[in-house]
């Protein structure tokens, strides 16, 4: 496969009854949203339908309403981005999973998306990738991080700077926060799979929604949840693409 546009919704399919069936098994609730907002994420390459309508940049913060109720919640839908270019890796609309749990930490949150792959290659039948090597890089390192170029192995990339979050809680280091992102490294080359972090204020100037309050849940923003989410077509491709 050489771009996720070769992605048939037949495979799309078979990956999202796999994880929505485990994930309502395992009690969460399932919400829904439109592909369609009335607001705009500021310093964003999202799509302008007319002046009060966009095309759905972010699950956030809609789906945080499902909070009020309960303690673990997903969504799986479509988003879109206006990319200037496109790649192998690039769409302008895709398919995410996003995931919520309550008073859960980082690595607990990690542990349950491996839980999904395990699933996922147990029920169709794909390599295990889940059983493949984890390793750990701080944000600031990672950006001079010399991939290994002799294996295979995932990279969980941390502590993310408030210019890199939206509404993700911040740490004790300066300027960090609990952002973090999920990477499938094969012999040198990376490819981002998944982001995820504990919710709390938008500490980011550039990366916010006007009169925020209109929209935003803030009582969610103190209930002790952690997100992540991933994007569907770019985790069947690494499936594919593995030899």
């Amino acid at each position: 496969m050489k771009n996720i546009n070769e992605v048939s919704t037949l495979e799309l399919s078979n990956y999202v009854n796999v994880i929505r069936k485990m994930l309502l098994m395992d009690g969460f609730f399932e919400h829904h949203l439109y592909s369609t907002t009335n607001y705009k994420i500021e310093d964003t390459d999202c799509f302008k339908v007319d002046n009060e309508t966009y095309l759905r940049f972010n699950p956030e913060p809609e789906i945080w309403v499902v909070g009020d109720k309960h303690d673990k919640f997903f969504w799986i839908g479509s988003l879109f981005r206006n990319e200037k270019r496109l790649t192998q890796i690039h769409k302008k609309e895709f398919t995410v999973v996003d995931i919520y749990l309550k008073e859960k930490d980082r690595k607990d949150t990690i542990s349950f998306f491996f839980k999904i792959l395990e699933q996922i290659e147990k029920s169709l039948d794909l390599q295990n990738l889940s059983r493949l090597p984890i390793e750990y890089v701080k944000y600031e390192q990672f950006k001079n991080e010399r991939l290994n170029k002799h294996k295979r192995y995932w990279l969980i990339v941390t502590d993310y700077p408030i210019q890199e979050s939206f509404y993700d809680k911040e740490t004790n280091l300066k300027d960090g926060t609990t952002k973090f992102e999920i990477y499938f490294i094969k012999e040198g080359s990376s490819i981002e799979l998944g982001v995820g972090g504990n919710l709390g204020e938008n500490l980011n100037k550039k990366k916010f929604i006007k009169k925020e309050d209109k929209f935003v849940n803030k009582k969610a923003l103190s209930k002790s949840f952690i997100g992540f989410g991933f994007g569907l077509e770019r985790l069947i491709y690494t499936y594919k693409n593995i030899k």
